[in-house]
Order: C-alpha cells, then structure tokens, then sequence
C-alpha cells in the first residue's frame, strides 16, 4: 500500500495538470467590474445580472432584465466560461483531495504544536470545495439557455477563495517539521510557507476591505503555492534525502533495473 506521502503527492500532480487544463481557452478583454482583469473570476464574483452581462459582453435572458442594458460585444466568452465550469466540477474532487492530504500529513507528520491545525485544514478544504461546486451550479445556470438570475455566485466564490487562502497557511506546520529532508523538497516547503502566509494576508485584506482585488492578486500567489506545496510534499516521498540521491534509489528499483539490464545489439553474437 502507498504511503500517504506518496499518495499526496500523485494528487498534487494531477492537480497542477488539471489547474493548466481547466483555465484554457480564448477570452475577449475588457472593462470588468470591480476593477478586475480576468473573467474568470469576475464571473466567480458576480453580484448582479449587469455584472454578468459586463463579464460576458452579451445579454443573459433573465426574467426581469431591462432590455436597454448596455454591454460590450463578445462572443468567445460565454462559450469559454461554461467549458472551463464543466471542467472545474471534474477538477474541484481533485484539488480538494489533494489538500485533504496534505492536511492529514500536517496532523501526522507536522511540527509539534501545530498539528492540530491540520485537521482545520481538512475541514476548510472540504468547504473550499462544496462552495466551489455550489458556485459553478449558479454559473452553469446563469450560462444555460433558461438562466435564473435570482442567486447570483459571489457569496460562494468568496468563502471559497478565503477559505483556500487559509488552507496553504495552515500548511505551514508540515514544512517547519522537514528539518532533515535535504534539496529541492526542503527549498520547496520554505517557498511554500511564504507563499501560504501572502495568500492568506490576500484573502485577509479582501475579507477586512471588500475589495476584490486583492483576490484577483492572490491568484498567482494560489497558483504558485499550490506549485511549492506539491514540490515539498513530493521532495519528502520521492528523495528526502536530496534529488540525486534520490535517483540513485529510483535506478535501484526493480522495474529500471530490468530495463537496464535489456539486451542489446552490442553484446555477443550480435
């Protein structure tokens, strides 16, 4: 049976390549509400039917919607929102169960004292997540051809992103316990611990000022923290004593020792 560690680290990956799959797609530029820059999340934090209609530079159908509305014209964005929505719901089990992960090593492995707040980390990264897959209904309806425009994402989109936030910091514990895991995972975890600290001051602001911003600056922080937490965590499974010793371990193993051991065309006879 795998490690725990080991097991952590496959999700961290699958992470990462499904964070890259689910933001593809070509998207039209303009002004957004809120003085945000990516549609993405400012679909994310919608609070009216006008900001959905700015986000998506075309009209949404809604009961009620004045018909004199004004918005930019775009046709890339609609159709690329609702694919990137149909694949976060495949996505949010992915990235949740890797922080759940990650939150039962802080609870087993992490620096004394602050092992308890990995449990905290398991609770928020499950309430990260039913907000998120709450959140991407609400838009997946607003997008379909019959929206209903009476709930609107934003409630969920901002528990969800301040509740991340507070996940790669309640890491921390984890990354302080490494004292001897040697190279890149060690590097990885301090990066790791910085960046949770930046994306929770981020998460922090928004919540004390309102301003969303300050989410839209954490995303790269997110991105990146989610990026060293799975090179800490796959430092400590696959060469906790260093990257090339850790290869020397992987060429011992079983499997590469027989594909070393493969014949050739240069031996005798040949």
């Amino acid at each position: 049976m795998w490690r725990l560690t080991g097991v952590a680290a496959v999700a961290g990956g699958l992470t990462l390549i499904g964070g890259l799959v689910v933001a593809g797609g070509p998207l039209c530029r303009h002004a957004l509400p809120s003085r945000l820059t990516d549609p993405g999340l400012a679909l994310q934090l919608a609070a009216s039917t006008r900001d959905v209609e700015t986000v998506l530079g075309q009209r949404v159908w809604c009961p009620g919607t004045p018909t004199t509305t004004a918005t930019p014209t775009c046709l890339a964005n609609k159709t690329t929102l609702d694919v990137q929505q149909s694949r976060d719901l495949v996505f949010i089990p992915v990235y949740v169960a890797f922080l759940v992960l990650v939150g039962l090593l802080v609870w087993r492995h992490g620096a004394p004292g602050g092992r308890w707040l990995g449990l905290l980390a398991v609770v928020l990264a499950l309430g990260a997540g039913l907000c998120d897959v709450q959140e991407d209904r609400i838009i997946r309806v607003l997008l379909g051809p019959a929206p209903v425009c009476t709930v609107m994402p934003r409630p969920w989109a901002v528990a969800k992103w301040r509740m991340l936030c507070a996940v790669l910091a309640l890491n921390i514990p984890l990354f302080l316990a490494d004292r001897d895991l040697r190279g890149v995972g060690r590097w990885a975890g301090y990066a790791a611990i910085v960046l949770g600290v930046a994306a929770l001051y981020f998460g922090g602001m928004q919540l004390a000022t309102g301003d969303d911003t300050y989410l839209e600056s954490a995303l790269p922080v997110v991105a990146a923290a989610f990026t060293a937490t799975w090179v800490a965590v796959a430092g400590r499974a696959w060469f906790p004593a260093g990257l090339l010793p850790g290869l020397d371990t992987l060429g011992r193993s079983p499997w590469l020792s027989r594909l070393a051991a493969w014949p050739d065309d240069e031996g005798p006879g040949c």
